[in-house]
């Protein structure tokens, strides 16, 4: 018993093994570059959000860096019922995928093609049987992660909020999605515009009360220092591309800096 007490008890550690950037391209849609994070206790290994199909290698890539496999993961949290956090639950076969009750029979409802939603996911998700479990807001979902109604983004939109950590976290999803939203709560793209301020206000005073680090949907992690909102570490991304017919493939590098 005392051992069980223990194990209960440990405290996560939490890996990114995808940093999200908050991108965007008129002529492609969203980037999809969504934050994946691992909460690991040593016995629950913990995924929020599954990322989106191009990131099934780099997944597989980072697991492998902390000495784990797909098989490892125990649990994922799904903040919310679009593609690029939901794609690859499908992946971890050990795992069993926890999704909000209100948010999947919503997205269930929706007919196919409704922009964001990956109408065979959601059907896939109702349809299983095992490995499959409904939450609902305030509920401590696993040991010391507690799920958070944070609506707007979408209609039943969660976070999760931990301290059972070195620090307190709070998984925003795509409630913040980065640095912008969470300093000015205007918010890029919500279903509910009012909804989602209320959603920013409450995260923003719980990551204030908390002196922790809010990891948004689309960005890095974030801190408020003296109430001025701070970036955990700078934020960029790399993309590849043919430029012509005769150079090889060649990096563009875009950071803060390149902003504007």
């Amino acid at each position: 018993a005392m051992k069980q007490m223990q194990q209960t008890a440990a405290r996560y550690t939490a890996h990114p093994l995808v940093e999200g950037f908050p991108g965007k391209t008129s002529s492609h849609g969203a980037f999809g570059w969504s934050s994946l994070w691992l909460l690991d206790d040593g016995t629950h290994r913990v995924l929020i959000d599954a990322g989106q199909p191009a990131y099934i290698p780099l997944i597989h890539e980072s697991l492998e860096r902390l000495g784990l496999t797909a098989a490892d993961i125990t649990d994922v949290l799904l903040t919310h019922m679009h593609w690029d956090h939901v794609a690859n639950f499908t992946m971890f076969q050990n795992a069993v995928t926890w999704v909000g009750e209100q948010e999947l029979a919503w997205a269930a409802e929706q007919p196919a093609g409704t922009k964001f939603i990956p109408d065979l996911h959601v059907q896939e998700l109702m349809r299983r049987t095992e490995r499959v479990e409904r939450m609902r807001p305030g509920q401590e979902v696993l040991p010391g992660i507690h799920a958070i109604a944070a609506p707007g983004h979408t209609p039943h939109h969660l976070a999760f909020f931990t301290e059972r950590a070195e620090q307190s976290y709070i998984f925003a999803g795509d409630s913040v999605k980065n640095t912008h939203e969470l300093a000015t709560a205007h918010v890029d793209s919500t279903m509910d515009e009012d909804a989602s301020v209320r959603t920013i206000d409450r995260l923003r005073s719980l990551l204030t009360d908390t002196s922790g680090t809010l990891l948004p949907g689309h960005d890095v992690g974030l801190s408020i220092v003296d109430g001025e909102v701070q970036r955990l570490r700078e934020q960029r991304a790399q993309i590849s591309f043919f430029a012509d017919a005769l150079s090889p493939e060649a990096d563009r590098s875009i950071g803060c800096a390149d902003a504007g």
